[in-house]
């Protein structure tokens, strides 16, 4: 099979099926790359014109994954190097890369995104852009692509980032809706003193948007990933986990700024994302990633019921006991 691939504004080929492996190898080619050959209708990311296949039973029983390329490969296709499968293919290169580095690449080399962690090159604003286009309209390519490790400073900034953000304009929004509310009633009653109420309120919330969001995502990612564990899923660290959490979370904050129905939308489509981030990140089946996010959600929600439940009891307990001392 003769392929062509996009390299800047070239294009270059053709080249073979292990010549494309090769390329993979050495890092000239990865899965973001478009590629053509013969019966495709448009150049398209390779990640799509020749999936990789997944340990889920995509790829055909016995093949192996190379630990290059990330691909899968019959047996006789496989060479050893220091215990590690390498595909025939990718052998020279992975040579080459020993004599030179001194160490076997993997195909965690491969993985340099989401664009957020490469905000110095791409910019600022450009990367939150794209990572928030990633997470929303490709969750698959995205986290297919994210780092599994390298710090939990980075998502975490992205989602604390996003998520005040969203906290703001929600704010605005309701200020908004109360001074039009307001405008359309008689001057004498006007609710004034409720509009100064609950602006401070919102105004309180806002600031204090990131703490809430930092120890959300440190408690909701740890109850995601006891339950990828209890179901078998977690086949990476905690910091795996916490990443694609916390990207899921900062990612869908942008759909808060459709009015009314926002935030439903973004709990929905993090839910989604997150289903789908799981199973790339931990390469783990689609059925243990749902499973884990379905029940994480209904155990936080049970948590959250109870906490309202225990302040509530509270309230009333402080109050019976204020009542029976004025008597």
């Amino acid at each position: 099979m003769t392929w062509y691939y996009a390299q800047g504004d070239q294009r270059q080929g053709p080249i073979s099926d292990s010549e494309l492996d090769a390329l993979i190898a050495a890092g000239t080619v990865n899965e973001s790359t478009l590629v053509w050959k013969e019966g495709m209708t448009n150049w398209t990311p390779l990640k799509e014109a020749r999936p990789a296949g997944a340990p889920s039973g995509d790829v055909p029983a016995g093949w192996i994954k190379c630990t290059s390329t990330g691909r899968f490969f019959p047996p006789e296709e496989i060479v050893y190097l220091d215990g590690k499968p390498y595909s025939a293919a990718a052998k020279a290169v992975v040579l080459q890369g020993v004599l030179q580095t001194g160490t076997l690449p993997s195909a965690e080399q491969s993985r340099n995104g989401p664009p957020w962690e490469n905000r110095q090159e791409l910019g600022f604003f450009p990367a939150i852009i794209q990572t928030v286009r990633g997470v929303m309209l490709d969750p698959a390519a995205t986290f297919s692509q994210m780092r599994r490790e390298g710090g939990l400073g980075a998502p975490l900034g992205f989602d604390v980032l996003l998520s005040t953000a969203a906290s703001l304009l929600l704010f605005v929004y309701n200020f908004g809706y109360q001074a039009l509310f307001s405008s359309m009633l008689p001057p004498t009653q006007s609710p004034i003193s409720q509009m100064a109420a609950s602006s401070t309120i919102m105004g309180v919330m806002v600031i204090l948007t990131p703490v809430f969001t930092v120890l959300g995502a440190f408690i909701g990612a740890g109850i995601l990933h006891l339950v990828l564990m209890l179901c078998q899923g977690a086949r990476y660290p905690f910091e795996t986990t916490f990443r694609t959490y916390t990207y899921c979370m900062g990612g869908v904050m942008p759909l808060c700024a459709i009015p009314f129905c926002g935030a439903y939308a973004a709990i929905i489509w993090a839910i989604v994302s997150m289903c789908i981030g799981l199973g790339k990140a931990h390469e783990t089946t689609s059925g243990r990633s749902v499973l884990a996010v379905l029940l994480s959600f209904v155990a936080c929600c049970v948590a959250t019921f109870a906490i309202y439940i225990m302040i509530f009891f509270a309230i009333f307990a402080a109050i019976g006991a204020n009542t029976g001392t004025h008597h």
